[in-house]
């Protein structure tokens, strides 16, 4: 069972590798690089891999959210012989707005709760990626939950500001 779960950590992980590393050639702004197609927003920080997740994680707990699990996957990897630059997966959430918008849209529990990931690039730089509240309401068509969306935005960017400054 724990092998098994241990699995599809590792199989997610590297579907959200893939799309984070695509959110890097998307349009850059003052608060990151944000790829509209995959709704995923990147942003620099300037502390370390293990650092940032440190900080991202009491800057969710410090507006009561649950956390669900943190990944590192530098350290699974090693389990598999498989050498990576540092990368930490955060599973987080209030439980506020979630629970509306999986009513609405079931499928939306592949994103929710939200997730978020510090890696480290090839130059030795470090990024907090993670999906934003609004592409998940565009993916899965939201309409009643929609207002819910709004704060899960504010929120996540509440938490990463914090985390990041």
């Amino acid at each position: 069972m724990k092998e098994t779960r241990m699995k599809a950590l590792f199989i997610a992980g590297t579907a959200l590798l893939i799309l984070t590393g695509c959110a890097t050639t998307a349009k850059v702004t003052q608060g990151g690089a944000f790829d509209t197609n995959a709704g995923i927003v990147t942003k620099p920080s300037k502390y370390p891999v293990s650092v940032t997740m440190d900080r991202m994680e009491t800057a969710a707990k410090s507006v009561g959210a649950s956390i669900f699990s943190r990944v590192d996957w530098q350290e699974l990897s090693k389990k598999v012989n498989v050498e990576i630059r540092p990368n930490q997966l955060l599973i987080f959430g209030r439980g506020k707005g979630g629970p509306y918008i999986i009513k609405e849209a079931p499928l939306a529990a592949l994103d929710i709760p939200f997730k978020a990931v510090a890696w480290e690039d090839s130059m030795g730089k470090v990024w907090l990626s993670y999906t934003n509240g609004t592409y998940i309401d565009q993916r899965y068509a939201i309409s009643g939950a929609a207002a819910f969306v709004k704060d899960i935005d504010a929120t996540i960017e509440q938490i990463t500001a914090e985390a990041l400054k």
